[in-house]
């Protein structure tokens, strides 16, 4: 637990995000106060997490620099509620879900920019090569939150913020990492700070000439990836900043997939290059009691593929402009409110007359109040329109009480919604299966709840349990035919479970860490939704061996799943499968060090989607500087 002043934690938060605006001018002194572990997502304002009353985990640059894995899937995998899937090695199709729900119900920020892409089928962000070299926080809010974050938010929100500059003066950084399947990554970092000015600079380069993505196959599926991202904020006075973040990612990969014939097979010469480049600005004013965030952002995501001579591209382009206020009216109530309008544009031969676009406002306000020290309550509205689709309010409740030191007992409600995107409603797709969209889609709706528990043990222990359940009116869902089409299944599909979350210091040198998720996804009719296993297990074990040794352990289990059979498109029930991780740090000196690590340990022989591979047993040795 940390004690600073509450505006300079915040601006180390959030520098260069829009998540979290300034805090109310009353809390702007030089007050010092225990604020306990900062989240800004779960209420768009700095608020100690365990007085959101809601779920929400937090990876700082320790945990993410842990066990050094090379993607953000990666790491987001082994928390609790998370589940990943991933169609092959480095740059495949990698899908997120959070409690059962896929990437198209999930808000996903990069420095405060929404990078789903517009382009996209269900308008996702694909996970597959966002490299963790350059990100130092991420916040996991888990639940329906569109009444906050708008309308992709009906799963949970993930906030995602690259390397800020939090020290005074000049730094510099430098990683570099080879091993199996012919990898290699060099990462370069430098960050400026000073009384006015902080400034941070990442970039990565990646190669490797990964595995085959199609099952047995032989045909090695290689990936190229250079990664650039900035960020800066400028104080120019006591009461307002400047600021600005960009980051720009080329990925070029090899992938296989299914033949002209539609049979999934080891394709030779099909290969994608991907360019995601994103930028926002923003000013931060405070005027008496209240502050005010202003910013415009914009994402433009274009994807090429060449399958063996026949090419063909997509274009996704979204501009977003927004504004919050946050007014504290007395210590024990706060004001957060605000609007936003965004506009998304899709590009390409599949669309009547190669173009389309949406657009949707909205506005929201929300009241936080602590009528106790023990007691927490927010209450939020909200009122989007979306093109073609009309009006849509949304609303959330969350409740916080702390009836014992160390027990937090926490619940929430929720409704949400998501607009049908333009692809799924436009989209025409000749061929062996055709495709087309229906233009005649209606809105998902959803309401959700979640109660929870979290109790901090002598010693440092702790533990939280929360039930959960996501209900969704009108999923929009396959509907195969010729040709094969979308539509809205009556009734409501439902998904609901547990979460567990621990920590254990078995010594002074060793703690256990436990993360299991138990998810029961089902449609309309009962059936069970695909790719949404019962069981998701994470157990880590971290140990400090000698001031310079340290090393840890991560099983990752997954069990009770259902897939749709990679040919015949049936649901069929896939393999239990565990995958054991290794790692060991040696540090040369206070500012070097040097580490190892094993992937799937036992080399175990999996997949996570019905007929893609997964990585066998690999090694990777790397080097960490920092001057």
């Amino acid at each position: 637990m940390q004690t600073l002043p509450r505006l300079a934690l915040l601006a180390a938060l959030t520098c260069g995000t829009s998540l979290a605006p300034a805090l109310p001018a009353a809390a702007q002194d030089d007050d010092i106060i225990d604020l306990g572990e900062i989240v800004v997502s779960a209420l768009r304002t700095a608020v100690e997490r365990l007085r959101t009353g809601v779920s929400v985990s937090v990876l700082g640059p320790e945990d993410l620099a842990k066990d050094h894995d090379a993607t953000v899937a990666t790491t987001l995998a082994k928390l609790p509620g998370v589940a990943v899937t991933q169609s092959g090695p480095f740059g495949s199709t990698t899908n997120l879900r959070i409690r059962g729900a896929d990437g198209r119900y999930l808000a996903v920020f990069v420095d405060g920019i929404k990078v789903s892409d517009p382009s996209g089928t269900n308008v996702t962000f694909d996970f597959g090569s966002l490299m963790s070299a350059d990100i130092s926080r991420i916040e996991v809010l888990r639940g329906s939150q569109s009444a906050l974050w708008g309308g992709s938010a009906v799963g949970g929100v993930i906030n995602i913020t690259t390397t800020k500059a939090l020290e005074e003066g000049f730094h510099q950084t430098i990683s570099a990492e080879a091993g199996s399947f012919g990898t290699a990554r060099l990462s370069y970092g430098l960050t400026q700070k000073d009384d006015r000015l902080d400034l941070a600079f990442n970039a990565t380069q990646f190669h490797t000439d990964g595995f085959s993505s199609f099952a047995g196959g032989t045909e090695r599926d290689g990936a190229d990836a250079t990664r650039l991202s900035f960020s800066a904020r400028y104080k120019v006075s006591d009461t307002l900043a400047l600021g600005a973040a960009a980051f720009v990612q080329r990925t070029e990969q090899d992938y296989d997939g299914y033949t002209p014939l539609f049979v999934l097979g080891d394709l030779v010469g099909y290969t994608q290059e991907k360019t995601e480049i994103g930028a926002r600005a923003f000013a931060e004013l405070t005027l008496g009691n209240t502050s005010h965030s202003f910013e415009v952002s914009a994402l433009d995501v274009d994807r090429s593929y060449d399958e063996a001579g026949d090419r063909s591209s997509f274009g996704g382009k979204r501009l977003s402009f927004g504004w919050q206020g946050t007014t504290e009216v007395s210590p024990a109530l706060t004001l957060v409110y605000g609007a936003d309008w965004s506009k998304e544009t899709a590009d390409y031969t599949n669309l009547p007359g190669g173009q389309a676009d949406t657009t949707i406002y909205g506005a929201f306000a929300q009241a936080v109040w602590a009528p106790s020290e023990t007691f927490d309550l927010s209450a939020t509205v909200r009122m989007d329109h979306s093109g073609g689709f009309g009006d849509f309010p949304t609303g959330r409740i969350a409740a916080a009480w702390r009836p014992a030191t160390g027990t937090t007992l926490r619940a929430a409600w929720a409704t949400g919604f998501r607009a049908p995107s333009i692809d799924e409603r436009f989209g025409d797709y000749p061929g062996f299966f055709p495709f087309v969209g229906n233009p005649d889609l209606e809105p998902e709706e959803s309401e959700s709840w979640e109660l929870g528990i979290e109790q901090e043990f002598a010693g440092g222990a702790s533990l939280s349990a929360t039930l959960y359940r996501l209900d969704v009116d009108n999923l929009i869902t396959y509907e195969f035919g010729f040709p094969s089409t979308l539509v809205n299944l009556p009734g409501v599909s439902t998904r609901q479970g547990v979460e567990l979350a621990g920590s254990l210091p078995l010594s002074n040198a060793v703690t256990l860490g436990l993360a299991y998720t138990y998810t029961d996804g089902r449609r309309p009719d009962g059936q069970r939704l695909v790719q949404v296993p019962y069981h998701n297990l994470a157990l880590s074990l971290d140990a400090t061996l000698s001031d310079k040794l340290s090393g840890g352990l991560t099983l990752l289990h997954v069990a009770g799943r259902r897939d749709n059979d990679a040919n015949t498109f049936s649901a069929k029930d896939m393999p239990d499968y565990t995958v054991l991780n290794a790692r060991m740090d040696y540090g040369l000196n206070d500012k070097t060090a040097l580490y190892l690590k094993v992937e799937n340990l036992l080399d175990e022989e999996y997949q996570m989607v019905d007929g893609y591979a997964a990585s066998g047993r690999a090694f990777y040795v790397g080097l960490e500087a920092r001057f």
